[in-house]
């Protein structure tokens, strides 16, 4: 008998976490905490496949959670739960904790319902795939594809490939990209949200309906909280970067991705852990609907 996913819900008011545990303990086995330290200390005991944290709590952050559930209890999958648009701590729960969903407050039951049932599926996979073997440091090279033409973004890709042993390909235009996506088997993409003036937003949310697990870094200097809210649920975004470019912080990015993007390859039958949200926009659903019909050479490829 498959065994009850469990959801650890933490808020620091008692009242939501009452609602939130009556609207889903028949369909699953969930836990409260109103203090997320005592969360961590659950994660360690005790076996939880979904985490939803709210963001603003006294003790600690949503954010801050999420990143630590992320080394205490790294196939846990992430939801960080807000009731206002801070760029910050979408950026920091996405790029250290990794997060599966962002949902905002008041939530819509719904919409709730869904992103759960969505994660629910992916952990009961989670839990009936092998094993991983350990990633042999002579592991093939990487193939990643560059969606910017600002020299410092190039520097830095190509010193890592170069350092890593991996290959590079470039882009001018969302034309090449279709083209190389379709004919090269890519790892990682590397792209700022406009390339030659076009907007890579819906190639970024088709690739991650058409390859959920190749692994996109959006560098860019704009700041939206909504449109990044968007990138990680209805693009499964990997990292969201600022720019200027900073070293440090994209090196450590890109090496992040890389790590991934090997373990996935070691593993013996592909197993998906992302799950991207269709765009609610009906204009951003037809953009994405004629790229996925454009990227078909790529689907067939990963089908077959």
């Amino acid at each position: 008998m498959t065994a009850p996913i469990r959801i650890l819900f933490v808020d620091d008011e008692e009242r939501i976490l009452r609602s939130l545990a009556m609207q889903f303990r028949r369909q699953y086995q969930v836990l409260t905490e109103s203090d997320p330290r005592r969360a961590l200390e659950r994660l360690r005991e005790e076996s939880v496949q979904i985490l939803v944290s709210d963001q603003r709590m006294p003790q600690m952050s949503g954010a801050e959670l999420l990143a630590q559930a992320r080394e205490v209890a790294p196939d846990c999958l992430r939801i960080l739960l807000t009731g206002y648009s801070d760029l910050d701590a979408a950026v920091e729960a996405l790029n250290s904790g990794g997060i599966f969903r962002y949902l905002t407050k008041p939530w819509d039951p719904q919409e709730m319902d869904f992103t759960l049932r969505q994660a629910a599926e992916i952990a009961a996979r989670q839990a009936q795939a092998p094993s991983v073997p350990a990633i042999s440091a002579q592991a093939a090279p990487l193939t990643l594809l560059l969606l910017d033409d600002e020299v410092e973004t190039l520097a830095a890709v190509g010193e890592f490939c170069v350092a890593g042993g991996h290959r590079l390909l470039r882009a001018r235009n969302l034309a090449e990209a279709m083209l190389q996506l379709n004919n090269e088997a890519v790892d990682i993409l590397v792209s700022d949200l406009k390339l030659a003036d076009e907007d890579c937003a819906p190639l970024l949310k088709g690739l991650a309906q058409a390859h959920p697990r190749l692994l996109s870094l959006v560098i860019t200097p704009f700041r939206d909280t909504q449109a990044l809210l968007k990138l990680i649920n209805e693009a499964q975004i990997f990292r969201y970067l600022p720019k200027p470019i900073r070293r440090g912080l994209f090196d450590k990015g890109l090496k992040a991705a890389a790590e991934q993007a090997l373990i996935w390859r070691a593993q013996p039958a592909p197993l998906v852990t992302r799950l991207a949200e269709a765009p609610r926009d009906e204009r951003e659903r037809e953009k994405v609907g004629s790229l996925l019909g454009m990227l078909g050479r790529l689907r067939e490829r990963l089908i077959a």
